[in-house]
């Protein structure tokens, strides 16, 4: 399993990145801290929160949002779609993978986003 240095714990048992195929593939993030604790209430302050875990962890593998090749967000409530992607944009800046937003439960938190991004030049250990 891959522990990130910056993440908070996974809950889970699980890897929070990975590297396969040349590709960098990141399991699901989340608004929450270091102790597990939900990070802000609104879709724009959970946003904020997930996209800055995000970053940790493409920061931890070695690549970052512009090497982003797909994102996929899941959103507790599709109603907060415009708002949420209003964050998303401002926070990505020129970096546009392509993207699917899907509307679930999702255990407390409003959203979570995925990714799968290209290796960057110090991209962390190739067996990942």
């Amino acid at each position: 399993m891959i522990e990130s240095s910056k993440q908070p714990s996974r809950g889970g048992h699980y890897s929070l990145w990975r590297r396969a195929g040349g590709l960098i593939f990141v399991a699901g993030q989340v608004p929450r801290d270091a102790e597990r604790n939900i990070l802000g209430e609104t879709i724009e302050e959970q946003t904020i929160a997930v996209l800055n875990n995000l970053r940790l962890v493409l920061d931890d593998a070695g690549t970052d949002f512009s090497r982003l090749v797909r994102v996929q967000a899941y959103l507790s409530d599709m109603r907060d779609f415009q708002r949420f992607n209003a964050v998303y944009a401002e926070v990505m800046g020129t970096a546009a993978p392509v993207r699917t937003t899907i509307g679930c439960a999702l255990n407390g938190v409003r959203v979570e986003i995925d990714a799968v991004a290209e290796p960057g030049d110090g991209c962390a250990d190739p067996q990942h």
